[in-house]
């Protein structure tokens, strides 16, 4: 009951924020938000219901399914049926409608219960829903939005890194050779979340070597396609609760209608997803920095030691407040780039931003944490450690770290360029 109230209560505010949007549509200033208190009605709405979600489902079950590196299921369909699988995307296609803003609070909520589901929940949304939302025709969203953001739907997935290439995206040696009215695609596709759930692939290959990243090209690819095959799962560090593999496709044919945009726009779709899926990731490291705190902060109040809480003790409170100024200020940085995104501005600096910034402060968060808990943080009977293994990821996928701070540079050298 909670569920489906929840799902009618976002479909009316998604409906309520296209009203408004066509009566603000000459606004140019984004306002700006610092803290849950803020947030309009709407968005306390989304935060609330996210944070009960992650305290009852989610974070009761998180270390089990991270022993077991079993799939989370049924909480993958309740995540679905709260509207959460489709957050982004628009009502006609049995979405949300929601901005992102409440993607960027709903991830940190998620992840802080479980950040296995959050990079379920942001790889589907930010990374498979979002560029056919973008980029798709009216047909392609019908058959691979629609069912995918629907109650008892599937998740999709994103295929770009490959065995060879990480961060130089453009390498792509997977390729695609139009046949007919089909495309055949061939080659390999590395460390791809949700890979053995997922009912279709974004999958980017290049259609025309000789212009390099400029030739490469964006595909829907199902996988229950023939010729398609998985590689064996990744035995993880970290958010072993969700799925890690190759694509294999060998000489897999897909209709020509699949497709995703333009010949040769492929890697424009790309790192545009990527910007957006910065966003999700830092929301995700938030999570991952909000649950380390808690973590510590509940330990710190029940352990006594010299007679008194160790929350008394100046080194703890130092810890305590390193970790809240850090995962404030990321928080900042994160609604910002959500915000820009909502006002159609551009955020590509402010979501590197914001990823970087979110990523380190989840490992700082997750390493302070297991120093004050001592012992007790490097056993699995407490969270620390699995927040320590969670939190490494996020400085590595959907760029690094070293990634994000060339994003950021090029375009501030950019700026100061243009106004010389």
């Amino acid at each position: 009951m909670f569920r489906v109230s929840c799902r009618s209560r976002l479909a009316t505010w998604a409906k309520r924020q296209a009203t408004t949007a066509k009566t603000t549509a000459t606004k140019t200033a984004t306002k700006s938000y610092t803290s849950h208190s803020q947030l309009p009605d709407e968005h306390r709405m989304i935060y609330e219901m996210c944070r009960k979600f992650a305290d009852e489902e989610l974070a009761p079950n998180a270390g089990t399914w991270d022993k077991e590196h079993s799939y989370p299921k049924q909480a993958m369909e309740q995540l679905t049926e709260l509207g959460l699988m489709g957050i982004n995307v628009e009502e006609e296609y049995n979405g949300s409608g929601l901005d992102a803003l409440s993607y960027a609070i709903a991830m940190e909520e998620i992840s802080r219960g479980c950040a296995s589901v959050g990079v379920i929940m942001s790889a589907h949304n930010s990374l498979y829903l979002y560029p056919i939302d973008a980029f798709g025709t009216a047909q392609q969203k019908e058959a691979w939005i629609t069912p995918f953001a629907s109650p008892g739907g599937s998740v999709g997935c994103f295929g770009l890194s490959e065995p060879g290439n990480g961060s130089d995206a453009g390498a792509a040696t997977t390729t695609a050779t139009l046949d007919g009215d089909e495309w055949v695609i061939h080659g390999t596709k590395a460390w791809i979340t949700n890979a053995y759930e997922a009912k279709a692939a974004i999958v980017f290959a290049t259609t025309d070597k000789s212009i390099k990243h400029k030739g490469i090209s964006a595909f829907i690819v199902p996988t229950d396609a023939e010729g398609f095959s998985l590689g064996a799962k990744e035995d993880k560090l970290g958010i072993r609760a969700s799925s890690t593999a190759n694509l294999i496709m060998d000489n897999v044919r897909i209709p020509r209608d699949n497709l995703l945009g333009a010949p040769g726009q492929g890697f424009k779709i790309a790192m545009q997803t990527l910007d957006g899926g910065r966003i999700g990731v830092a929301g995700q490291a938030l999570g991952i920095a909000s649950a380390s705190i808690d973590c510590a902060v509940s330990y710190a109040l029940e352990r006594t030691a010299f007679g008194k809480p160790i929350s008394e003790l100046q080194t703890i409170q130092n810890k305590i407040s390193s970790m809240v100024v850090a995962r404030d200020a990321a928080r900042l940085l994160t609604w910002r780039a959500a915000l820009l995104k909502d006002n159609n501005e551009s955020f590509t600096r402010e979501a590197a931003m914001a990823k970087l910034a979110a990523s380190e402060a989840a490992t700082m968060c997750a390493h302070q944490a297991i120093q004050v808990l001592g012992g007790m943080g490097y056993v699995s009977d407490m969270p620390a450690e699995r927040h320590y293994r969670d939190a490494r990821i996020t400085e590595i996928y959907e760029g690094t770290s070293e990634i994000q701070h060339l994003v950021i540079a090029n375009d501030v050298l950019k700026e100061y360029k243009r106004n010389m």
